[in-house]
């Protein structure tokens, strides 16, 4: 027997057979038999690990659990992804036949379609789908920029590759290097080129890298066009050259017509609005008020109806007119009205990448000399999402089992402003978060987003606040809650859609209409979901710096000058939810000798945020309000509640709750404290001078807290 000579190959060493071709093909055969076995080894323990740590991403619950593990599903997620591309590279280098090579490719795609099916929640106990699409995210980005580095690696020969690559790599970086320095300068710049400031006597904001603002301006290319046009085959409108009578047109002859009249949701009962079940509440009413369509219809006091023509449908929304009594005597300077603009989840920073032009806007605003322009830096977060944060902000009240505030809209309300709200996201806030249901608003446009099918979204919550402002400006001080959920999602591409609809708004209020008018625009908490909050510390930051800015007339201002130079010096201080409460408080009924708490509060018991110590929510805060309650003054509690705020009933409203507010013989408003029993924490008006304060002394967690 002969000695074999090993052949060097491209792929494998070859022993060469002096007896013939035949031993060769053996010997060939048989060492990738051996060379394939391991990878098949190989393979199916990859497979296997891809499957367990997947299956582990996918563990739910409640939010505080989802909260609390996030970091740890995400790198579950990140693990998986690893195996996932390994079992595909492991194929890739397989000594087999195409063929079996494209069936185990094609069995990789149905597992990952499988593992889609397994779980496509979009809920915090089964979600699914928001682990799928960041996983397929991954695989295309990653596993194509390997497939590219793979196959400039077999193009040239190893020397020539790394000298390419390096000489790539070099280049890409510096350019890289640069581009981020711009955005680092540019993250900290707000409006009119104000930045945040890191003075001797402030604490510093930390600053991430901005590794967000390197992706593209649009992150939701999957999902097609951004405007979804509908085809219209009729129309439907509220005619008003016939006595405002609801009218369909157009529809075909030989299709049904008839029309469904939404509900009312602000008088709905506290079982209707709880928690999740306006939405079920609202389509219950639907199916009893059907009505068939033959003529022109008069529908007094209705504002939102469904018209149907066969299987076609229209919205159609408006405000049905004056719900409230013009006011006898004219509005007060002092007396502002305040439209708060309230966008869910928008940071300071993407305020300033999604709405160019509102930005514009209200610079040109303070420019002109009309309006006196402020943004607050370091007005940071209380909590993790809209619970905490909108009761401190809305309420001026912890999270609290059985503890409720008053709603700031209701407040105004009861001292005489008409109050009104459009919401874009089918959530009544009093009832989710306030545990309450009364009547806090005269006009309330909330049922048309609880409807299954899809509408406009943009269009009706803007017209109905500018036919809100167009109907009672100059007739009556009042306070409006346009709220919208457009940048609460994962891309932070769709808040952009409406910075138009918010400057037609904006500008709707006319120079007449700024003279008397504060705007607050403003959110609860960044962005606490999507690439940038999972993965890096950008999004932890700008999660808890959410955006405040204020538009407060000059004309109001020019009897306060030390208002403005507050305003300004504030800009720099760190300020809470509670302290944006204390403003609203502070422009009600505005008297520059008292501060918030110190006008009458219908006896509502109070605490000043500097006495209020940090409690778990977890208890509900339970044993700390029972202490808070023990501290304060019995005697001034009855003081408060003696008191009582005088206000002239101008209101004339058929759905007034009778309820919230009992009124004696000399008209004075009292508040029925079992009704709102939760202890009010007294932050710092905006209007006020604030002293340089740590997190802790304004209700921030350290984990919460981005100032050193």
């Amino acid at each position: 027997m002969s000695e074999y000579v090993p052949l060097e190959t491209d792929t494998c060493p070859r022993l060469l057979d002096v007896k013939g071709e035949q031993n060769i093909k053996i010997k060939y055969k048989k060492y990738f038999k051996k060379y394939n076995k391991k990878y098949f080894v190989i393979f199916g323990i990859f497979y296997i690990m891809w499957i367990i740590f997947y299956k582990k991403s996918l563990k739910g619950g409640k939010l505080a659990f989802i909260k609390n593990n996030l970091f740890k599903l995400a790198v579950l997620l990140k693990i998986s992804f690893i195996f996932y591309s390994l079992c595909l590279w492991t194929i890739a280098f397989m000594r087999i036949r195409k063929i079996v090579k494209a069936l185990l490719y094609i069995f990789m795609v149905i597992s990952l379609v499988g593992a889609f099916y397994y779980d496509h929640g979009e809920h915090f106990k089964f979600h699914g789908m928001y682990n799928f699409m960041v996983f397929c995210i991954f695989i295309v980005i990653f596993d194509t920029l390997s497939l590219i580095l793979y196959r400039w690696y077999v193009f040239v020969v190893l020397k020539k590759f790394f000298k390419q690559f390096s000489i790539f790599a070099s280049f890409i970086s510096f350019i890289f290097f640069f581009i981020l320095r711009r955005y680092e300068n540019v993250w900290g710049v707000g409006f009119l080129n104000k930045k945040i400031d890191d003075g001797e006597n402030l604490f510093k904001v930390r600053r991430p890298i901005p590794w967000f603002d390197l992706l593209p301006v649009r992150q939701n290319i999957w999902t097609g066009s951004e405007s979804c046009e509908r085809k219209e085959i009729f129309n439907a409108y509220f005619d008003s050259e016939n006595e405002n009578k609801f009218t369909i047109v157009e529809c075909p002859e030989n299709l049904p017509i008839s029309y469904v009249v939404l509900p009312e949701t602000r008088t709905m009962n506290f079982k209707e609005r709880k928690k999740f079940a306006l939405r079920q509440s609202v389509n219950k009413k639907l199916d009893v008020s059907v009505f068939n369509y033959t003529e022109p219809v008069a529908l007094p006091d209705v504002e939102a109806v469904l018209a149907k023509c066969g299987e076609h449908d229209k919205l159609v929304v408006r405000l049905a007119g004056r719900r409230v009594k013009p006011a006898k005597e004219p509005q007060p300077k002092d007396k502002l009205n305040i439209l708060l603009i309230y966008i869910d989840a928008m940071s300071r920073r993407q305020f300033f990448r999604s709405l160019p032009k509102t930005k514009k806007l209200m610079e040109k605003l303070h420019k002109s000399g009309k309006m006196h322009l402020n943004q607050f830096f370091r007005y940071g977060v209380v909590g993790y999402n809209t619970y905490a944060n909108s009761l401190g902000l809305f309420a001026g009240v912890q999270i609290t089992k059985g503890k409720r505030g008053l709603p700031i809209w209701e407040d105004y309300r009861n001292n005489g402003y008409v109050s009104g709200e459009a919401d874009d996201q089918c959530e009544d806030w009093d009832g989710r978060y306030n545990h309450r249901a009364k009547v806090s608003f005269d006009h309330e446009l909330l049922a048309p987003f609880c409807l299954p099918e899809y509408h406009p979204r943009t269009g009706f919550p803007f017209d109905y606040t500018k036919d809100f402002i167009k109907t009672y400006d100059g007739t009556n001080p009042w306070f409006f809650r346009a709220s919208f959920i457009e940048a609460h999602e994962s891309t932070a591409s769709v808040l952009k859609l409406i910075d138009d609809d918010l400057v037609d708004l904006i500008e709707t209020l006319g120079d007449e209409g700024l003279d008397r008018t504060a705007i607050i625009m403003m959110s609860d908490h960044g962005l606490h979901m999507g690439l940038c909050f999972l993965f890096t510390e950008q999004g932890f930051v700008e999660h808890k710096l959410p955006f405040l800015a204020t538009l407060i007339p000059e004309r109001f201002l020019k009897d306060y000058p030390e208002l403005r130079q507050n305003l300004d010096d504030n800009e720099q201080k760190l300020i809470s939810a509670y302290d944006i409460y204390a403003t609203f408080k502070d422009l009600l009924n505005f008297d520059a000798k008292l501060e918030p708490q110190e006008k009458n509060n219908y006896g509502i018991k109070g605490m000043d945020i500097s006495e209020v110590k940090f409690t778990k929510i977890s208890k509900r805060n339970t044993e700390s309000i029972k202490k808070l309650e023990e501290n304060i003054e019995e005697k001034k509690r009855f003081k408060n509640y003696k008191k009582g705020l005088r206000v002239k009933d101008t209101q004339d409203n058929n759905f007034l709750s009778k309820n919230n507010k009992k009124q004696n013989k000399n008209n004075t408003i009292i508040i029925d404290t079992k009704d709102i029993n939760g202890v009010t924490v007294w932050g710092k008006s905006l209007l006020r001078k604030i002293e340089n304060r740590k997190c802790e002394d304004i209700l921030i967690k350290k984990n919460y807290c981005v100032c050193n």
